[in-house]
């Protein structure tokens, strides 16, 4: 039975693997292969309206036949709950987020992470896959509730306000447009310590349910980018209302897209490239994924940067991180992992605007100034929704042909399945935009 994909157990909620048994069995398969050191589990969600109902499913199968002290954080970023962990020294906790991350609201999930504050590893998640398998139907009425572990919330907010009272020491101004995507960020900015010469625009951070992802976020960059563009035609420089950049964040807050005061969007590709070559020296090394431009792939060895790719997910760059000792690492999604803010290197999108706040502060300059003009070469996306994904990439095979010898040799066409959907992404990248629209119209010719 396969539950995990690229990053935690993810799917419409009421099917299978997010019907009300399979997560009864999830949560209690879990305490299967907890050490009996583990006395505290931390829960935590984002904006989806399914949320109360997986919690509850989930303490069911947490809880039969077994006591654990459930520590509930309510509406909290993913990267809070490894954060919390980092600072338990006894190590008797573990914590779950609840979240589909950049799905559809009718989507819910739930991501697992062990008392040190990583992810669980991929032996635990067969393991848990066995016992889910093998578990009959079972029953476990219990009582719930949603009192909020205050101190541990405020243990997360008041290190993001540390962090940015400390990052933004100079005196120059900046105000930032920041769309919550309706998700777990939306209330987190409400209580942070602000400097006060930063300012926050905040959009899209009323979550009612259905509303987290929908239009806003980073899968849709381009509605921010048009919000500053529309604001800044309207207005000076040096006017209090000029929006000097915008970053928008993910459902659970582990993602971001930067977009600069003339609205462009750059993705996590991009912002690794900015934050590297103007923080650290040449020859440091950073990790990628098999996603990562090739435009920016070659700008890092251009200037003498030691880039290393690794598969997708923001688990598989972490482990490059750890594996070569690397200074930073990335997805092109927008997860931007930093080894420096914290006792675990995780990805957390308020730490990259924290960064990216310092960078602009200490150099007196723009986005645009930092980065000119975009060093990706033109590439194209495509998800196509398939019901049996490896039988689809095998019968496609002769079309994939195809696109490869129109790229000739000076582009590439990646084809893998989604970890997190059942999509097929086809990514196709070559340096013409004419080539590029005569292999985009193949692929689009068999959907």
């Amino acid at each position: 039975m396969k539950l995990f994909g690229t990053d935690g157990v993810r799917g419409e909620y009421g099917k299978f693997p997010m019907d009300s048994l399979t997560i009864k069995k999830i949560g209690h398969a879990l305490t299967k292969v907890l050490n009996e050191n583990i006395k505290n589990i931390y829960i935590a969600h984002d904006g989806r309206e399914s949320f109360k109902a997986v919690y509850e499913n989930l303490l069911q199968g947490i809880l039969f036949g077994k006591a654990y002290s459930i520590k509930y954080l309510g509406m909290m970023p993913t990267p809070a709950l490894p954060f919390i962990l980092s600072r338990n020294k006894s190590q008797d906790s573990i914590g779950i987020q609840i979240t589909a991350s950049h799905n559809p609201y009718k989507d819910n999930g739930v991501k697992l992470f062990g008392c040190d504050g990583y992810k669980i590893p991929r032996n635990e998640e067969k393991a848990i896959e066995e016992i889910v398998s093998s578990q009959g139907n079972f029953q476990n009425e219990i009582e719930y509730g949603f009192d909020i572990d205050q101190s541990s919330v405020n243990l997360y907010t008041q290190y993001l306000s540390n962090k940015l009272i400390t990052c933004a020491k100079s005196s120059k101004k900046l105000n930032i447009a920041i769309d919550c995507s309706n998700g777990a960020l939306s209330n987190i900015f409400k209580s942070l310590e602000v400097p006060s010469n930063i300012s926050f625009v905040l959009l899209n951070n009323l979550p009612d349910g259905k509303n987290i992802n929908h239009n806003c976020g980073a899968v849709y960059p381009d509605k921010l980018s048009q919000f500053i563009k529309d604001i800044n035609c309207k207005h000076d420089k040096d006017d209090s209302k000029w929006i000097d950049f915008g970053i928008a964040f993910d459902g659970d807050g582990d993602r971001s897209i930067l977009i600069s005061q003339t609205g462009r969007i750059l993705d996590g590709d991009e912002i690794i490239y900015i934050l590297s070559t103007n923080n650290f020296p040449e020859s440091t090394k950073i990790i990628g994924t098999v996603m990562t431009n090739y435009g920016i792939r070659a700008s890092f060895n251009k200037l003498g940067y030691n880039f290393i790719e690794t598969a997708v997910g923001d688990k598989n760059v972490l482990e490059g991180i750890i594996k070569f000792n690397a200074k930073i690492g990335s997805e092109s999604s927008g997860h931007v992992i930093h080894t420096d803010s914290n006792f675990i290197p995780i990805g957390d999108a308020v730490i990259t605007l924290i960064k990216i706040i310092h960078l602009l502060e200490s150099s007196n300059s723009t986005i645009d100034d930092l980065y000119p003009e975009s060093l990706k070469i033109p590439s194209v996306l495509i998800n196509i929704t398939v019901s049996d994904k490896e039988c689809w990439i095998k019968d496609n095979f002769t079309n994939f042909k195809k696109v490869e010898e129109i790229l000739d040799g000076d582009g590439r066409i990646l084809i893998r399945e989604s970890g997190t959907q059942p999509l097929i992404r086809i990514l196709i990248e070559h340096k013409s935009e004419d080539t590029l629209f005569r292999a985009k119209e193949i692929i689009n010719n068999i959907i």
